[in-house]
């Protein structure tokens, strides 16, 4: 997985980091489909995210100094999904069995949070949204 949008923290994973988007409005090109795109964030001045308008078609326009280099459509996933993409099953459970304050296995969790670390996700902000997750 090369990009993805992160509901409902509003980041985007491209490329094995994890970047704050700054929320923006206003004209982001035109669609494929024929709609218009509508920019939803920047990841400073280098990473504009747009979804259109008619087919709800999310895409990222990557920028090298202010001149575009590339479009290309992402995934948008919620934040359980990518977590589930990204760890293995024992260290998704861990986290979210820290998250509700029940034992967990301390070595996947501590893999889990490294690798959250090494691609800028701030560990606190996942557990927060993870409270109340149930595992299946």
């Amino acid at each position: 997985m090369r990009a993805c949008l992160i509901n409902p923290i509003k980041k985007v994973f491209f490329e094995g980091l994890v970047y704050s988007i700054e929320p923006s409005n206003g004209f982001g090109g035109f669609c494929d489909c024929g709609g218009i795109m509508s920019q939803k964030g920047w990841v400073e001045d280098w990473l504009m995210i747009a979804e259109c308008e008619n087919c709800w078609k999310v895409e990222a326009f990557l920028y090298d100094n202010y001149r575009f280099v590339e479009r290309f459509e992402i995934k948008v996933l919620a934040l359980i999904d990518f977590l589930n993409e990204i760890l293995t099953e024992s260290e998704f459970e861990a986290l979210v069995q820290k998250a509700n304050g029940v034992s967990y296995n301390y070595s996947s969790f501590n893999k889990a949070k490294r690798k959250l670390e090494e691609m800028n996700l701030k560990l606190e902000e996942i557990l927060d949204h993870l409270r109340g997750t149930q595992l299946p």
